[in-house]
């Protein structure tokens, strides 16, 4: 697929990205290419511990998306990709320096 494809594919720049500009970073660009996840992300946060609140929003997000777009039950959704994180994460942290955590 070429960029212009994927550009049309690309979310929007959300609303809401009134703090000052030097403050205002993309951490992370994620795309699905059909068997997993191909991500490029910036480590910009000065607290590592910060992104477990980052994913722990994302997750929040998804839940209610899910339900509005798809019909789930936002508490079904949530704990869908809850417990399929809890799976991928202990499995991330059994491996051992690999190109990837699946």
């Amino acid at each position: 697929m070429d960029a212009a494809a994927l550009e049309q594919r690309a979310l929007p720049i959300p609303e809401g990205l009134n703090a000052p500009e030097d403050l205002v970073i993309e951490l992370a660009r994620v795309w699905w290419n059909g068997t997993g996840p191909i991500m490029n992300i910036r480590p910009a946060l000065a607290e590592p511990g910060n992104i477990g609140v980052v994913l722990a929003e994302l997750a929040w997000h998804y839940s209610h998306a899910y339900a509005e777009h798809h019909g789930f039950d936002q508490l079904t959704a949530f704990k869908a990709i809850s417990d399929s994180w809890d799976r991928a994460h202990a499995q991330a942290a059994s491996t051992v320096k690999t190109e990837t955590a699946q």
